[in-house]
């Protein structure tokens, strides 16, 4: 068995790649149907589930980069190219589950791959300051709070939502702002990453 074959086995990348093609399929089947949310001072906003399944995308990649043991960053080897090298396996099929949301418009498509950079630039950092299973605790109030103050009109039924530039995850795709917030959000987060790695916990 070759060393990457057993650094993805470690890192449980069968069951990581497995569960991002049960979101692929959530994706594909049900990735339009819309979720109806109440919003205070607005009523009540259906979401296009499509918008938030990278939600539960990036979390599971922040969790699957967990090194296997404490004694994982003590090994002779380049720990940032790793730790990169690991990202971009992990992030490859969440990607991958977004696509299928293609079938339904190209601009959920975009807007889901641009919110799982975002969304996952959270956790990430998340994870480096506070470890890899926390990683969530970030992103899932993030969301909650666009749900409930990000909003200030209609963004499901054709009309043009109000959101203040934070909300970046209810933006249509082709905001420049909300995509660069995304980005270089992800960016940073995988610098970080890069350097140093979740933190350890006990």
């Amino acid at each position: 068995m070759t060393p990457l074959r057993l650094l993805l086995r470690a890192h449980r990348w069968l069951p990581h790649t497995a569960g991002c093609a049960a979101v692929a399929l959530v994706n594909a089947l049900f990735g339009a149907d819309r979720l109806p949310v109440p919003v205070p001072n607005v009523g009540q906003l259906h979401v296009p589930l499509g918008l938030f399944s990278p939600l539960l995308l990036a979390c599971m990649i922040t969790l699957y980069l967990r090194p296997p043991t404490r004694l994982w960053d003590t090994a002779p080897r380049s720990q940032g190219v790793v730790r990169l090298g690991l990202l971009t396996a992990t992030a490859l099929p969440a990607a991958l589950a977004c696509l299928p949301l293609w079938t339904h418009s190209s601009e959920l498509a975009l807007a889901g791959l641009r919110n799982l950079a975002g969304l996952t630039g959270m956790t990430l950092t998340t994870a480096t300051l506070a470890g890899a299973t926390r990683g969530w605790v970030t992103a899932f109030p993030y969301v909650l709070l666009t749900l409930l103050l990000g909003t200030h009109g209609s963004s499901t039924t054709g009309g043009h939502a109000d959101h203040p530039r934070w909300a970046f995850v209810l933006e249509p795709p082709t905001n420049v702002i909300a995509a660069a917030s995304a980005a270089l959000l992800m960016l940073a987060a995988a610098t970080a990453h890069a350097r140093f790695g979740p933190r350890a916990e006990q």
